[in-house]
């Protein structure tokens, strides 16, 4: 037959376990300030790196016991609920001038949002970037950041929003970025950025806005976009892709604002470009696109602004477009095209196309 213990060993008991426990909370406490305390002190080195004018403007930064106090620096509970950890970092257009590389990542790993944007900084996105594992926000656009995208961002699966864009980065969009399948904004745009529109982009099933306009991107349009049914917005105008538009865009229901303007895009108007009911913008200009404007253009009935003009479109111009009522803007110029734009009464505006457009 088992007997309880007597009552003076279960209270020694409790007494050891609640010491470990008192013991534990003081180690982990001790770890947030240490971490705490190490991340000030990169980023004070990082202050020491930038020009002098940089430095001024971050004059509170001083105290490494209170860096939560510091601008743009934001703290969050860490291990333990005391004391606190770096989580964030704002230092959006304070016009800062330095270098990313000379930022300390591997002390930073806590940080879940980084907002660098609209400032001076040169040099390359360093590769220890990939070490921020929680992060969520990763904005460094409005730079003068050069070199190519590296690898690791991949890495960083819990990013929302990646924007990189106004920038002189250059070199190919790597295969990797398709790993940040939290995404859920990604612009790229505005840069030097070359090579081909990795088909890895469709694994990032959240992306809603995907801007990789005003690159030097050849080669054709991945049809693997056409999976990523939580679009609103795809620009990928002023590249130099080739090739027909992928049919599988017609697959983007949630689309609202379509541009591919401004690259060497051929063949037909896919057909089923009429499914994107949700559409206000569709901007094709400048393409080399051929045959005739689709027939049941006027199921995109939320349509404001139509742009089409500087292809080899041929044919009449359907009677369908007289039903897009909410048309504020139409350009069909330089095409191939005659007759007249069907009024029905019913277009905000009148406007004649010469047979020879």
């Amino acid at each position: 037959m088992e007997m309880d213990p007597p009552p003076k060993m279960l209270a020694s008991l409790t007494i050891t376990i609640l010491m470990m426990m008192m013991a534990t909370s003081v180690a982990l406490a001790s770890s947030d300030a240490a971490v705490l305390e190490g991340q000030a002190r990169a980023l004070l080195d990082w202050k020491a790196s930038l020009d002098n004018q940089s430095q001024r403007a971050l004059h509170s930064w001083g105290n490494t016991s209170t860096p939560c106090n510091w601008r743009g620096i934001t703290c969050g509970t860490g291990m333990h609920r005391h004391p606190l950890v770096n989580k964030g970092i704002f230092l959006q257009g304070m016009r800062l001038r330095g270098a990313l590389e000379s930022l300390n990542f591997s002390t930073l790993r806590t940080l879940t949002r980084l907002d660098l944007s609209h400032n001076l900084l040169a040099g390359s996105i360093p590769r220890s970037i990939e070490v921020l594992g929680e992060l969520h926000a990763l904005l460094l656009q409005g730079n003068q950041i050069r070199g190519s995208i590296p690898l690791g961002l991949g890495n960083l699966t819990k990013l929302h929003s990646l924007m990189l864009h106004e920038n002189e980065l250059s070199g190919e969009i790597p295969s990797q970025i398709g790993n940040m399948s939290s995404l859920v904004t990604l612009n790229l745009s505005s840069n030097h950025l070359v090579g081909h529109i990795p088909c890895e982009i469709g694994h990032m099933k959240h992306l809603v806005a995907l801007d990789l306009s005003s690159n030097n991107l050849f080669g054709k349009i991945p049809s693997s976009i056409g999976g990523l049914t939580e679009l609103t917005s795809l620009y990928l105008y002023s590249n130099k892709l080739s090739g027909q538009i992928p049919r599988e865009l017609g697959y983007l229901l949630n689309l609202k604002d379509l541009q591919l303007g401004i690259n060497a895009l051929s063949g037909s108007i896919p057909r089923n470009l009429h499914n994107l009911t949700k559409l206000t913008v569709l901007i094709l200009w400048g393409n080399k696109l051929s045959g005739l404007i689709p027939q049941k253009i006027d199921y995109l009935s939320n349509l404001q602004y139509l742009s089409l003009g500087e292809n080899i479109l041929s044919g009449s111009i359907p009677n369908s477009i007289g039903n897009l009522t909410k048309l504020t803007t139409l350009s069909l110029r330089n095409n191939q095209l005659s007759g007249l734009i069907p009024q029905k009464n019913r277009l905000p505006f009148k406007f004649r196309v010469p047979e020879s457009w």
